[in-house]
Order: structure tokens, then C-alpha cells, then sequence
């Protein structure tokens, strides 16, 4: 049994907004005597937009109906009608996400609230979005080490690491295209407030004030500098992360993992491989620094100590669809605190646990590692959208869990989910073997009653990091739908 079905992709960025339309074939893979289960099998796109400014009102306010009106000029140009659309995705990123009325804005193009997923992504979300839409997370499952991907827009470098396909850090810096606009003459119309703390005290490189002109030879320093402090923070250069301070965005990371390759995407890693602007005119011919800095990156890709490379998807590296995987729980898999579902657009994190420890007490530090650092990195991510529960935990682990075991797990997980931020959430499990009935049972045991803790957990379910997932209302005797939503990039 097979069924097509159509998903849309909506991205707003600092600079640009991008759409595009697929149609996705879901395959039915579960067999006649099991709960149905349904997988994305085959995707086809059908439309893409041009990429176009994203319409603002002065510095603070995303124009709202300006977007809606050119998003439903697209339908019109793609055939579409809205009432066709059954799933999609509108992901608003970079300094858009910051604006007074990004809300408002998510609102109004999720018309289908229920169906779409709807992310307004703070820094290590568009970091995590554009490292899987640019290829790099593929790669990391590709070879040995870690792979990490610049997502280089209009106004921040956001950097994503990969380990085995898995997160593992991100980092967010304030170097992008448009952190310094000008004309074709020279005059600069503005400039970042970060770059001018970290420009000052700086000998050989000039950063003029707005309304004063500046040269190409100067552009192209500051450019080189900016680039060459990029490259060596990312590969968690001690000295270039102290010196970069006031390019952080958020607070200043002490460590980041060495990558074997290093990724660049966004609009400035589309302009890579194009040929280097020879003037100030050729320079602005977007009205800002993006095709300089791309160029000197490109430059000093070349003799760089770790690889440098433009990414597969570049300009279209963040979200572009939602696919749907359906299937059922039932009650012998899954235990819920009653009156809580249906929970709907929830993100997943993935935890591998590690293979059991022979020594219980070594076990116990194993899986209590794992856990926090999972826990601690969901927080990071979508903890910001202020959504209840943030995120859905999956537990991953090879073989027989024993009821031991799953004491420790329990453990963990209680200590992890003890911060200020998760203290009163709902606690969402996914859990890929068949536990779920006992952990929710085992959890309420611990946490003690009347318990705070609001919990649902499930098993037999395998979502990826990154999806999103629907749980409804029971049917059929305490059978729950359940429903993963895949974004799904070009590419």
C-alpha cells in the first residue's frame, strides 16, 4: 500500500527567504498482522522558489504580510492550493528569528498548524538544520572523525560538529555578509557592533565608522582576518578562541572538538566558488562584504591545515519539507500520565546508551555521561522555544536491558532532567526496545507521589536526531497514533 503526499518547505533568513514544494511517497512496512507503520520511501521535487530578500520593516520587525503575499504568489506560480498542502516545514532562522513579531510571522504561514512543523531556530538549531541539509552529518557517517559545517549567512557563522551522524558541539560566531553593508563607492551604510569591539584593538586591520568610505585593500584584510579567525576557531584554536571573544554569540566555548573537514555553507559558502571580486564596486554588488569573504575563504581553504570545502547544498543547506512516518502503540509498549496527550511538533534528541559495563558502579557513571551530555545538548537547542516538553529523548541501546539496568537508566535520567530549565516539563521517552512500559512505571516509583513529573514514554519507535514527533489522543482500546516527521533537505 503506498500513498504520495505533499510537504512544503519555508526558510527565513537573515538575508533571504527560500520555498519549495515535494511530493513524498510513504510506503506501508509494517506486515499484515502488526500495528501499521508507514515510511517516506521516495521524494520528488516539484517547485522551487527563487531566493528573495526577506522583507523587513526597519532593524526590529519582519513585514508580515509582505511574506505572506509573496509566499502566496508562489502557490499560485506552483499550482498549489493551501488546502492541498498535508505537511511541511517553516523554519525561521538567523537575526529573522529575533525580530519582534517572528511569532506572529510563524503563526501566519502555518495554516495548517497541526501538520506543519514550525521552528523559530536560535543559533545551535539552524546550526544542527543546516549541518544535516549540507551533507555534512551524511558524512560524518561516511568516515572516522568529525566533520563540522559553517553555516555562513548574513549575520552569523553558525557551526554544527558531527560525530558518527550524531551532534556532538556547535558554536555560533557574529562573521557573515551582511555585517557590513555598503554602495558600490566605497561609502559604508553600517557596521556590526561586534566587529567594531573586535576590530579595535587591532593594528592592521581598519574598521571605519557608517557613513565614511572605505578601500578595497581594507575590506579585503578585514576579510582575511575574519576568515582566518573563523577557520582556526572552529578547529578549537586556544589562542584564536580567546582572541575571537567578542565574535561569540551567546557565551564563549573554552573547547571545541578538532574536525577532519571542515564544511562551509549558507549564502557566503554558495559564493566560494565563484570568481573573487577585484574591486570595492564587484565587492558590493549585493551591498555588503558577502562575495569578499566567501573569496578569501576560498583562498584560505587552500593551504589550510584541516580540509576546506564548499559544501554539496549550499545556499539551500536549512530546511526545505517535512516528510510524515505514521504508525501505532499500543498500551503494552508505552505508559502516559493520563490527560497529557496529545503532545504535538515535539523535537527528537537521540541518546546512545553504552554497551553494559561489567562493574554496576562503572555502568552506572557510563550511563549517567550519556544521558546528561544528551540532556544538556536538547536544553541547548530547543529549550529557547519555551515549548512543554522541549524535546523527546530516544534511548538507544544495543541488546537485553535487565532490571538492574534499567534502576541505573531511571537514575540518570532523574538526575539529568533535575535542572532549573526541565524541572517541570513533561519528560517525553522514546525507546527503541521493548522497556517503555517499564521505565514510565519505574520512573514513577523513584520520583514518589504526588509526583510533579509529568511523563510519556514509548517504544518499538526509531526516530532520527532532528525529527519531530506527533503523539495523539488513545484509540482502539489504549492504542496510540504516533507520528515522526522527517525534515527533509535537498540533496
Amino acid at each position: 500500500m503506498e500513498e504520495w503526499i505533499t510537504s512544503v518547505g519555508i526558510d527565513l533568513g537573515t538575508s533571504t527567504t527560500k520555498w519549495m514544494l515535494s511530493r513524498l511517497k510513504l510506503m506501508r512496512t509494517s506486515g499484515g498482522f502488526a500495528l501499521p507503520k508507514y515510511e517516506i520511501t521516495e521524494r520528488v521535487i516539484e517547485y522551487v522558489s527563487p531566493i528573495y530578500t526577506t522583507p523587513l520593516l526597519g532593524e526590529d520587525e519582519i513585514d508580515v504580510p509582505t511574506v505572506v503575499s509573496l509566499l502566496e504568489e508562489e502557490y499560485i506560480r506552483a499550482g498549489l492550493l493551501p488546502e492541498r498542502v498535508q505537511t511541511g516545514a517553516v523554519i525561521i532562522t538567523g537575526e529573522t528569528a529575533t525580530k519582534s513579531n517572528a511569532e506572529e510571522l510563524a503563526h501566519a504561514l502555518a495554516r495548517h498548524a497541526g501538520q506543519f512543523v514550525v521552528a523559530t531556530a536560535g543559533a545551535d538549531l539552524e546550526a544542527l538544520l543546516a549541518g544535516k541539509g549540507s551533507g555534512a552529518q551524511r558524512r560524518s557517517l561516511e568516515r572516522e572523525g568529525v566533520i563540522a559545517n559553517v553555516d555562513i549567512g548574513g549575520g552569523t557563522a553558525n557551526t554544527a560538529y558531527f560525530c558518527r551522524g550524531s551532534l556532538v558541539a556547535t558554536a555560533t560566531f557574529h562573521i557573515g555578509g551582511r555585517l557590513i553593508r555598503l554602495e558600490e563607492s566605497g561609502r559604508l551604510l553600517y557596521t556590526a557592533p561586534a566587529l567594531r569591539k573586535w576590530t579595535s584593538g587591532m593594528a592592521n586591520v581598519l574598521l571605519p565608522e557608517a557613513g565614511s568610505y572605505t578601500s578595497f585593500e581594507e575590506l579585503r584584510e578585514l576579510c582575511r582576518a575574519m576568515s582566518d579567525t573563523l577557520l582556526r576557531c572552529v578547529c578549537g584554536e586556544h589562542s584564536a578562541l580567546v582572541w575571537a571573544e567578542p565574535l561569540f554569540v551567546g557565551r564563549p566555548t573554552e573547547t571545541l572538538p578538532l574536525p577532519e573537514e571542515i564544511w562551509i555553507s549558507g549564502g557566503v559558502g554558495g559564493l566560494m566558488e565563484e570568481p573573487p571580486p577585484a574591486s570595492i564596486a564587484e565587492t558590493a554588488r549585493h551591498g555588503d562584504i558577502g562575495p569578499l569573504l566567501a573569496s578569501l575563504l576560498a583562498e584560505l581553504a587552500l593551504s589550510f591545515a584541516v580540509p576546506v570545502r564548499a559544501a554539496e547544498q549550499s545556499a539551500r543547506a536549512t530546511a526545505i519539507g517535512a516528510g510524515t512516518q505514521t504508525t501505532e502503540v499500543s498500551g503494552a509498549t508505552m505508559y502516559y500520565s493520563p490527560g497529557l496527550l496529545p503532545l504535538r511538533n515535539i523535537p527528537v534528541v537521540v541518546c546512545e546508551l553504552p554497551n553494559e559495563a561489567a562493574d554496576a558502579g562503572e555502568d552506572a557513571r557510563f550511563l549517567l555521561d550519556a544521558v546528561t551530555r544528551a540532556v544538556a545538548r536538547g536544553t541547548a537547542v530547543y529549550a529557547e522555544a519555551g515549548c512543554d516538553p522541549p524535546f523527546s529523548l530516544c534511548l538507544r541501546s544495543a541488546g537485553y536491558c535487565s532490571y538492574r539496568r534499567l534502576q541505573r537508566i531511571v537514575d540518570a535520567l532523574i538526575s539529568a532532567y533535575g535542572s532549573a530549565e526541565l524541572r517541570d516539563t513533561v519528560m517525553l521517552l522514546v525507546c527503541e526496545s521493548d522497556m517503555a512500559k517499564s521505565l514510565g512505571y519505574m520512573l514513577l516509583g523513584k520520583l514518589g507521589e504526588p509526583q510533579r513529573r509529568k511523563l510519556v514514554c514509548l517504544d518499538q519507535l526509531c526516530p532520527q536526531e532532528g525529527d519531530y514527533i506527533d503523539v495523539g489522543e488513545p484509540i482502539k482500546e489504549d492504542v496510540v497514533p504516533v507520528v515522526i516527521k522527517s525534515l527533509v533537505f535537498s540533496g
